[in-house]
């Protein structure tokens, strides 16, 4: 199996991995506080952990599928070198702290007092906080050096674009709705930028 195909089963796949995680199994709505998402997490945290293992095991599947694409684009060494090389770090950096913040998930669901669950809660939601605004970056250097490299459809930079600004703008906005649009707009640029990568590889 060539590069290409499984860059794209990895966008594709780990999209929709973590849409049913986060959609059908992850009990809070992400617009709470630590309170409250450390109360929905302990009350079921038997199917909590199924959204958190999927959800956040969907994004680094994700998030490894666009590393393949910025790694390329860097090593390629034309004109969106320069943004694929900021978008790997960044990338990288991400990785990590999905991990982190999967450990800290999975913390609240075992946690035996409510209090614990609060602090860990807490910490969870500092780190998405940074972590919007690191991907918010990061797609947008990603767009940017598609748009440079024309390694894809322009289309898909042009969706890159938008959804990273919009991250972005979420990022120092206090509106919910901002941040959910620029995900979603970044799930909807995985899926495309994925089904690009296995048409390539058909091709």
């Amino acid at each position: 199996m060539g590069s290409s195909m499984q860059t794209g089963l990895l966008l594709v796949l780990g999209t929709i991995v973590s849409f049913v995680g986060w959609f059908g199994f992850y009990p809070d709505d992400g617009q709470t506080g630590a309170v409250e998402r450390a109360q929905a997490i302990m009350a079921d945290a038997s199917t909590a952990k199924v959204g958190i293992l999927l959800g956040y095991g969907g994004m680094l599947a994700v998030f490894i599928g666009v590393l393949n694409i910025t790694r390329s684009m860097a090593m390629a060494g034309g004109a969106g070198s320069f943004y694929g090389n900021v978008a790997t770090v960044l990338g990288m950096a991400m990785v990590a702290g999905l991990v982190m913040n999967l450990g800290l998930e999975y913390g609240i669901a075992e946690a035996t007092s409510a209090a614990g669950g609060v602090t860990l809660a807490g910490v969870s939601l500092a780190m998405e906080g940074a972590f919007q605004l690191a991907m918010g970056v990061l797609v947008l250097m990603l767009g940017t050096g598609i748009a440079l490299a024309k390694n894809f459809h322009v289309g898909a930079a042009a969706l890159a674009v938008i959804a990273g600004g919009i991250l972005l703008l979420g990022s120092f906005v206090d509106a919910d709705t901002l941040g959910f649009a620029g995900w979603i707009g970044f799930m909807l640029t995985n899926l495309v930028l994925g089904g690009l990568s296995i048409r390539a590889k058909s091709a």
